[in-house]
């Protein structure tokens, strides 16, 4: 075998020493997927996960929209109390208001600001009452009727499952009475029938032995006589 020469550029230069051929099977271009082939990405994309947030702020407003139409009005009395400031604070608004514009020519100027100003701050305050408190009361409300109804409907479901079970039980044992009623029925037949038959063989016995006795007395007397 010749030794290789040592002075040869792979052997004296500081890059790679060589590079592995590729394999055929790499060489191979990649198959595409078909058309009717959805390829599911691994990560979402952000107008993905934008499109999902906003589907979900969707159904929460849908949501929030079905509850305000069927307990828009909680039925409490600290819900009717709010109520009835909100709409004090917003007629005294309407007043003020009313007051403040058309009253200038009998009050002094000074005085239809400050009425105004007063307004304004009934105004706000309804607001306040409105969006903090009494919304806060209604939401409560509907997050309660909505777990009592959830609760109703699960005590439902176990109360119709129950029945059911019981109608189940019932229908069983009823079909095992009447089970063991025919059982008894036909072990009762068995016996009867069991009774005439012994008395039937019990009555040809004594038949055929009365005969017997009959005979053999005929033949003893047939002997005497002889």
């Amino acid at each position: 075998m010749s030794q290789r020469n040592p002075m040869n550029d792979r052997y004296t230069t500081e890059g790679p020493k060589g590079q592995t051929r590729k394999s055929a099977a790499a060489a191979k271009p990649k198959t595409k997927a078909a058309s009717s082939v959805h390829v599911q990405p691994v990560e979402k994309t952000k107008e993905q996960k934008k499109a999902e947030r906003k589907a979900k702020e969707k159904e929460d407003r849908q949501r929030q929209r079905n509850l305000d139409a069927k307990y828009y009005n909680p039925p409490t009395p600290e819900y009717k109390k709010w109520r009835r400031i909100w709409w004090v604070l917003l007629i005294a608004a309407i007043i003020c208001t009313v007051v403040s514009f058309f009253g200038r020519s009998a009050i002094p100027q000074e005085l239809a600001f400050v009425i105004l100003a007063l307004a304004y701050v009934f105004i706000i305050a309804a607001f306040f009452v409105d969006f903090r408190t009494i919304r806060r009361i209604r939401r409560k409300y509907q997050e309660e009727m909505e777990a009592a109804n959830t609760k109703a409907a699960r005590a439902e479901q176990k109360r119709l499952k129950a029945e059911a079970r019981a109608q189940k039980k019932e229908a069983e044992e009823k079909f095992e009475a009447a089970k063991a009623e025919e059982a008894e029925k036909a072990e009762a037949k068995k016996t009867k029938r069991g009774f005439f038959g012994s008395g039937f063989r019990l009555a040809n016995r004594e038949k055929m032995n009365a005969e017997k006795a009959a005979a053999k007395a005929e033949s003893d007397d047939a002997k005497n006589a002889s």
